[in-house]
């Protein structure tokens, strides 16, 4: 198989690996405040370290259609806040790794990406569902929140992404 196929394979691996996580999160019970850990945006940002940003977005954006597809909240606000959360996130993840990646680790980009995601999410809320300005007050909270699941997120990351170059070569 040459490089492009097995490329291919396994972004495509990648993409159902992110689709099934984000479906599973989809439909496990709220934690706290619309808390979640975001487990598929370490698939996300470990195709950004792997692949580069263009395949990076390909996935996120597939694993959000695909997933919400999948737990029947296509179209719906939830799909909406994922939306804009994941593509904030990976776009923000993949400037900070194109120009930041000097004073940035996985981590740092983790943590830059899940701050970025709440905030777009908040925003989102806000001009869509609440219209108050009230729900800014939860802002605190969920930065530090996205902080924690950052953090621990791009330490799966650093795992993640040393395995497949280790199996890669």
């Amino acid at each position: 198989m040459n490089d492009r196929m097995q490329n291919l394979s396994r972004l495509a691996l990648l993409l159902a690996l992110a689709t099934v996580i984000h479906t599973a999160e989809a439909v496990l019970p709220i934690t706290f405040v619309w808390f979640r850990f975001g487990f598929a945006n370490i698939v996300g940002l470990s195709t950004l370290y792997l692949f580069g940003f263009k395949d990076a977005l390909v996935v996120t954006i597939g694993r959000i259609f695909l997933g919400s597809l999948f737990a029947g909240l296509f179209g719906s606000p939830a799909f909406l806040l994922s939306f804009a959360g994941g593509t904030s996130s990976i776009l923000a993840m993949g400037i900070v790794h194109r120009f930041g990646s000097g004073l940035f680790s996985e981590v740092g980009i983790s943590v830059v990406g899940a701050v970025v995601h709440n905030v777009a999410q908040l925003v989102v809320a806000y001009l869509l569902l609440v219209k108050n300005p009230g729900i800014f007050l939860l802002l605190p909270l969920m930065l530090f929140a996205a902080a924690g699941t950052g953090f621990v997120n791009g330490l799966a990351v650093r795992f993640l992404v040393a395995h497949f170059r280790k199996v890669r070569s």
